[in-house]
């Protein structure tokens, strides 16, 4: 059983790798990788702030990770060996 933070770990540093590599082979501009960044950040030092000592997410929280989740794996840069990696990650507790 994972940690919930592990959890949203594993769900950025996929992120983060699949964001360089589109940028890497020209799939988005060097705005559009700032861009998502950015969002990710946002989204991750809220959560690692707001559960720093707490192992629960509230569901409004996860609701806010399940709706980035849903935009990455949106998107048509991103390959599918990530976007299936992302599930796996995500279903684990689910």
């Amino acid at each position: 059983m994972w940690d919930q933070k592990e959890r949203v770990y594993s769900i950025e540093r996929l992120t983060k790798n699949e964001f360089r590599h589109a940028l890497a082979v020209n799939l988005i501009t060097q705005e559009q990788h700032d861009n998502y960044l950015q969002e990710l950040n946002e989204l991750t030092s809220y959560i690692y702030e707001k559960y720093k000592d707490s192992l629960a997410f509230y569901d409004e929280d996860w609701i806010k990770i399940n709706n980035y989740y849903e935009k990455i794996v949106a998107l048509d840069f991103v390959r599918a060996r990530t976007k299936n990696n992302l599930e796996l990650i995500w279903l684990i507790e689910m």
